[in-house]
């Protein structure tokens, strides 16, 4: 059976590990070494190399007693800053948060710990099982940085389920949007700002009049747009010859993602003509948006594990890319499941125990069942 103390003590001592993106290396060493006393094989690809990271994606392979299709189980193994130092507390009430000065890594902890406590007790339990294959990324939260640059043909099973949505467990996202990644790079002409301003060209104000040119923030229900970061200047009595634009949009809809992207670059390169400046863009897709199927073998197999334990069995759209948008784009049939994180990417981030049990009993459903 799923043990509570077991997962509980995991998933703190995996939360003392630091784990950020494109330094995994000792997370990985620690999950590696437990996956090989439960019997699985292991193997790495080169996507170090390719991210100029320290580990690499890894592929693990439970061998099944049972002649149904293999399963992927996938999760991230980086979390997001400040992630340096972190620290489980468990609270009385039975959640467990982070010290309150990092994140706690319940993204993606929850997850990876309720798959290995899942193969442990099926393990120990005797019980019939599929296939298991693991897809352990790096850097997803670089927008799913390790995940492009896996090597997908190393998994034989091409129906996937990604722990890694917030939310209690028993809820699948089903659609999720693409993500187009944007720098502009504005060149003007410096001047003396209090001698002879009009000799000058603002980089600054050209990206200005360009950002509020734009549509920002809800666009609609599928599609939003922000602004990351803007550098460039120096000294007050120099007109900024130099500034460096960041930005992403993201939509459900592959049309709605491209039209946003080129209204946004359109709206920077007339800011930057009226002006008299340049602008340099520079445009990539991070993943593109996928929509599950509603006659999926992989959505029918979460809802039969769902109503067997009382779980909600929900589906609903997301706001965010996962490692899902490369396997679907590569041809799996997946889903993600919530796995009970609560306020990600803050210091407030928390998980409840029960989660973290529940959780491991879909995964362990999953596994068992047809």
């Amino acid at each position: 059976m799923i043990q509570e103390q077991r997962i509980v003590s995991h998933f703190t001592s995996l939360v003392a590990i630091d784990a950020p993106s494109r330094g995994e290396r000792a997370l990985a060493e620690v999950v590696k070494s437990q996956l090989r006393d439960l019997g699985l094989s292991i193997e790495e690809d080169q996507a170090k190399e390719a991210i100029g990271g320290d580990c690499n994606n890894i592929y693990a392979t439970w061998p099944g007693t049972l002649d149904w299709p293999p399963l992927v189980f996938c999760a991230h193994f980086d979390t997001v800053e400040p992630g340096k130092g972190k620290r489980a507390v468990i609270r009385p009430d039975g959640i467990i948060t982070s010290g309150g000065d990092t994140v706690l890594g319940a993204d993606d902890l929850s997850g990876l710990t309720a798959i290995v406590e899942a193969i442990r007790s099926i393990r120990e339990d005797g019980q019939e099982h599929r296939t298991v294959e693991l897809f352990l990324t790096v850097a997803e939260e670089q927008h799913l940085l390790g995940s492009t640059h896996a090597e997908l043909d190393r998994l034989k099973g091409r129906q996937a389920y990604v722990l890694d949505a917030s939310g209690s467990p028993g809820t699948a996202i089903v659609q999720a949007p693409g993500n187009i990644g944007l720098v502009f790079d504005l060149q003007g002409h410096s001047a003396h700002a209090g001698m002879e301003p009009e000799k000058g060209v603002s980089a600054i104000t050209a990206a200005a009049k360009g950002i509020a040119a734009m549509r920002l923030g809800r666009i609609d229900d599928e599609t939003t747009a922000n602004i990351g970061r803007i550098c460039g200047g120096g000294a007050t009595n120099i007109v900024a010859d130099a500034c460096t634009v960041t930005a992403e949009c993201r939509s459900r809809d592959a049309a709605k993602l491209e039209a946003q992207a080129d209204q946004m670059c359109a709206a920077m390169e007339k800011a930057a003509r009226d002006l008299g400046a340049r602008v340099a863009i520079q445009r990539h897709v991070s993943y593109r948006p996928y929509a599950v199927s509603p006659q999926s073998p992989v959505l029918a197999r979460f809802q039969a594990a769902c109503r067997k334990l009382g779980l909600a069995g929900a589906l609903q759209p997301g706001g965010g890319g996962s490692d899902n948008n490369t396997l679907c784009e590569a041809g799996f049939d997946g889903i993600v499941l919530t796995c009970g994180m609560d306020q990600v990417h803050s210091c407030q981030e928390r998980i409840a125990i029960r989660d973290l049990v529940d959780t491991a009993r879909l995964v362990e459903s999953l596994i068992t069942e047809p």
